[in-house]
């Protein structure tokens, strides 16, 4: 009896050293991540028309992307985002980000979306923006 809650107890000891996550935790993923992506890009477009500015804002630089398995996969993404010199409702042009850091205004956002594509459904759930 007494080898049982040891070995459990090295399993659970040797699982934390090794770095596992916990089934339906947080993971970290690359942004080439095709959900990720396209995540990214909703949570981009959803921004800029949340905002009274002008023009459009981009993303300028990704920090950090997660995933997280729910009914769906939710992506926490946080990025750098910056001003273009592009007005809002430009069609399809390039949009880079100004070169010049008082013309960009650079300031950091998290979005977490929530995406379930069976049902061809995807939310932003929650933005944090701050300068």
């Amino acid at each position: 009896m007494m080898w049982k809650i040891v070995f459990s107890l090295l399993a659970a000891v040797f699982a934390v050293g090794q770095g596992a996550t916990m089934p339906g935790g947080r993971i970290d993923i690359d942004i080439s991540d095709a959900g990720a992506q396209n995540a990214l890009n909703f949570a981009v477009v959803q921004h800029n028309k949340g905002t009274n500015d002008l023009f459009l804002h981009q993303v300028a630089e990704v920090v950090k992307v997660q995933s997280q398995v729910v009914a769906g996969t939710l992506y926490t993404i946080t990025v750098k985002m910056a001003k273009t010199s592009c007005r809002k409702g430009s069609a399809n042009e390039v949009c880079p980000v100004h070169e010049d850091p008082e013309l960009a205004r650079p300031y950091q956002c998290t979005f977490t979306v929530w995406s379930r594509p069976w049902l061809n459904e995807i939310t932003l759930q929650k933005e944090i923006c701050q300068s």
